[in-house]
């Protein structure tokens, strides 16, 4: 496994060398840590990189749901699903 060492910055680094880490970030696309007390404060990213892992994030979240979906579909076509009575819930169902 390889690991590599995150790109960090204390927030006097930031308040002081702004313009060159942003810089930083653009031209890496990686992420830059804040540090704060010596703890993570924030983690600070490019809007490309950003908009590029959110829409990523979501394809993601939309193909898992699709493939529940389509789960479900072929359970409760083999009979498989339990239909709730009125006033049931699916904790009575393992209670």
């Amino acid at each position: 496994m390889i690991t590599t060492i995150p790109f960090m910055a204390t927030v006097a680094d930031l308040q002081r060398g702004y313009r060159a880490l942003v810089e930083k970030i653009k031209e890496t696309g990686e992420p830059l840590i804040v540090v704060s007390n010596g703890k993570p404060d924030v983690v600070v990213v490019d809007a490309k990189t950003y908009n590029i892992k959110a829409r990523r994030l979501q394809e993601l979240e939309e193909e898992y749901l699709l493939r529940i979906y389509k789960e479900a579909m072929d359970e409760h076509k083999k009979g498989k699903t339990i239909k709730l009575k009125k006033g049931q819930t699916l904790l009575d169902l393992i209670s």
